[in-house]
């Protein structure tokens, strides 16, 4: 059962879905709620100064007036989370950080049950708007499943869980069944296959297995030639689902080019919160 959930704060739009899922979440379970907030030091020294040729550099900032920048910004994010936190009834803590923005989360992450980040993350400095590389990074070396959020939340409370048989998969599904929040919840386990009866006999083993633990999972075959991501957005919109569950990337590497390009695909297009385990 879940019991604690940090949720990765950057000061963007999309963080704001973040935190609201984590309230959701942290309520519904009567979970610690704790906000991560990071100065990314070795990136403002880093894209402080650029090269012009020879031994010549110029500055676009000193770092000292970025890392004042920095701080203020995680010092409001901090600040507006505990607010929030508070007119919730939720019980919360805050962390600020500062280092490589991966590695604070990774370090960070060994403490708690969930890590809840944006779709789009926004932690490196200097990213001018643009997303960063930050959830992909975690996503690969991640000691704990990864809930990836989009910048905007539904409503549904159905779930759906990819399942391939996979190592990754089989790990994202008792991840799954840990944290609790297939509880009181409709769950389809969708298995996509060319070979319609492989896919049933992997749906089948994923839905004994949530059954054992007394969950109402259902499984839902596919036997077709089109890619995974294209029949999982289709499902997720038939059931207005809440939540998708499912592996990131894989092993070895023909696996790895298969499944690296589903997840990619559904981070970029998947309406609903993702939870990954690698």
């Amino acid at each position: 059962m879940m019991k604690s959930l940090l949720v990765g704060l950057d000061g963007s739009d999309d963080s704001h879905a973040v935190l609201e899922l984590g309230l959701r979440w942290a309520m519904r379970f009567d979970a610690l709620v704790v906000g991560l907030g990071i100065i990314d030091e070795p990136g403002i020294f880093t894209s402080g100064s650029s090269l012009l040729g020879g031994p010549h550099y110029w500055r676009t900032a000193s770092p000292a007036h970025s890392l004042y920048g920095a701080r203020r910004q995680v010092s409001e994010s901090l600040e507006e989370f505990v607010r929030r936190c508070h007119k919730a009834g939720v019980e919360c803590r805050t962390l600020e950080d500062v280092g490589s923005p991966f590695v604070q989360i990774l370090m960070e992450a060994q403490r708690y049950d969930l890590i809840l980040l944006g779709q789009q993350t926004h932690f490196d400095y200097g990213s001018l708007g643009e997303p960063d590389e930050t959830l992909g990074k975690v996503l690969q070396e991640s000691p704990r499943p990864v809930v990836a959020v989009p910048r905007t939340l539904g409503g549904g409370e159905s779930i759906v869980v990819a399942y391939d048989g996979s190592l990754q998969s089989a790990r994202a599904l008792s991840a799954f069944e840990g944290s609790g929040l297939g509880q009181g919840r409709e769950i389809h386990v969708v298995s996509v296959s060319n070979d319609k009866k492989e896919a049933t006999r992997r749906a089948d083993r994923a839905v004994e297995f949530l059954q054992l633990h007394s969950l109402n999972a259902l499984p839902y075959p596919v036997g077709t030639d089109h890619q995974p991501p294209e029949v999982l957005l289709e499902i997720l919109r038939l059931y207005d689902s809440g939540l998708l569950v499912m592996g990131a990337y894989g092993q070895p590497v023909l696996r790895e080019f298969f499944l690296g390009s589903t997840t990619r695909t559904m981070l970029e297009k998947c309406p609903v919160p993702l939870l990954l385990s690698h």
